[in-house]
């Protein structure tokens, strides 16, 4: 069911984005971080609800940037110069998502 491999996927981000939030020592850099976990979280409250067509480009686009941003987070807790980088790759996932979830209303109020 393609829900559950965006669903997968966005939970494999939030995982290791908390993982990184615990290494990470920049107290902004901690703000930051915190605020991506709960936009992603927000994306997956939409996704459960949603019906998604895996076969459009903007589905495989958000897997693929949801992928690239849980490597980027492992690889950012190794080396934490790279926190930066993981925080902007975040908010590339999250506008991947955010395009396959529009007009769906969560249940989730985050922000």
């Amino acid at each position: 069911m393609p829900n559950e491999t965006i669903r997968v996927n966005l939970v494999n981000a939030i995982n290791e984005m908390n993982k990184l939030l615990e290494v990470c020592n920049d107290e902004n850099q901690k703000f930051e971080i915190r605020i991506k976990i709960r936009e992603l979280f927000q994306r997956l409250d939409r996704v459960i609800v949603a019906t998604l067509d895996s076969g459009t480009p903007e589905f495989a686009e958000a897997i693929e940037s949801l992928k690239s941003l849980t490597a980027k987070a492992i690889e950012a807790k190794q080396s934490l110069d790279k926190v930066a980088e993981t925080i902007n790759k975040a908010a590339e996932a999250i506008g991947k998502v955010e395009k396959l979830v529009k007009n769906v209303v969560g249940v989730l109020a985050i922000l």
